[in-house]
């Protein structure tokens, strides 16, 4: 068995899979020429200047597909380590609203997140699944704003009183922690992370390569994370059997 939210992360992830894929794909049909005519003007086969003014400024040239190909693929993949990233809280909230929602011990689910509500607020829920969505939305917002993943995930097992590899979360915390450099850095990495993380590759800025290796990694370490939290879960008889599935 294996719990709805996870089957609602692990289809999210097979997309963005796919966006990773196609652009190998494109990549290749760019390589090797497939999209290159060599009677045009552009860059590439297809290109209308009337509707793609931008890209019609590009010379028809090897080095200017490649300079299109390798930025499209930088922007893609720095764009799958967000997407996975919020995917990854999604599943963590999502789990936490529906144990809320079962009953679970509201004092350890709580903890030293205490919070309050209007009486109008409770009121306005109107049912007590909209009531625990409050809580838990209050409680994930301040394990949110404590802006470190490592505790997110340790504070989520505590929670949930989970026993969690602790491995596997040390294996997934420096490419779920890029993230916060693309996003406020432009993706330059710390001199510190780069010593502790010496496999993540950075250029001669100190910006993280974004290659088919980073974003491998980052899928199946984080993949193996969530599935072992979900196995846990499951183990657990946290949630409702309407949130199971086989």
């Amino acid at each position: 068995m294996r719990t709805k939210a996870y089957h609602a992360f692990e289809q999210k992830i097979s997309y963005f899979d796919d966006d990773i894929d196609l652009i190998e794909i494109i990549k290749i049909g760019v390589s090797n020429g497939n999209l290159t005519d060599p009677k045009s003007e552009y860059v590439l086969k297809g290109v209308d200047p009337a509707k793609h003014s931008h890209i019609a400024r590009r010379k028809n040239s090897d080095g200017s597909r490649t300079l299109l190909i390798n930025h499209l693929r930088q922007t893609l993949y720095s764009s799958y380590v967000k997407d996975v990233y919020e995917e990854v809280t999604q599943y963590l909230k999502t789990i936490l609203e529906q144990a809320a929602e079962n009953g679970f011990d509201a004092g350890r689910l709580i903890g030293e997140h205490s919070c309050k509500f209007d009486a109008s607020a409770i009121l306005a829920a109107g049912n007590w699944k909209s009531v625990a969505g409050l809580i838990t939305d209050s409680v994930f917002q301040t394990l949110e704003a404590e802006k470190s993943t490592l505790k997110l995930f340790e504070k989520m097992a505590a929670k949930l009183a989970l026993s969690i590899d602790h491995s596997l979360i040390v294996a997934t915390l420096p490419y779920l922690e890029v993230r916060h450099y693309l996003v406020h850095d432009d993706g330059v990495l710390p001199t510190q992370f780069q010593k502790n993380n010496p496999g993540i590759l950075v250029d001669d800025k100190n910006r993280v390569q974004l290659k088919y290796q980073f974003v491998s990694k980052l899928r199946d370490s984080v993949k193996q994370l969530i599935k072992h939290y979900d196995e846990r879960i499951v183990s657990s008889k946290l949630l409702k059997k309407e949130e199971m599935q086989p």
